[in-house]
């Protein structure tokens, strides 16, 4: 696999309005099409962008708070006990 190639094909340029274009194939992977939504999400020095077909499943998958804030220390105590 050429990785110079992977990287050109699906690297994109910001431009002056901050718009971006996202790569055909990924369109395609995803079904994303003109009007459709997309969140965009930083995690951890990272952004990631996460179609939004249909609201109400994005609701239904999402966490509530308290299971947001248990999630989060699970993943803490993992993490300390892996560095441990």
């Amino acid at each position: 696999m050429d990785v110079k190639k992977v990287i050109e094909e699906k690297k994109v340029t910001i431009t002056n309005q901050g718009m971006i274009t996202i790569p055909a194939a990924f369109r395609k992977s995803y079904g994303l099409k003109d009007g459709d939504k997309v969140l965009i999400v930083e995690d951890e020095g990272t952004l990631k962008i996460i179609p939004l077909h249909d609201f109400d499943e994005l609701k239904k998958n999402s966490y509530n708070t308290k299971e947001m804030l248990d999630q989060m220390k699970k993943s803490k105590t993992e993490e300390l006990s892996r560095e441990a």
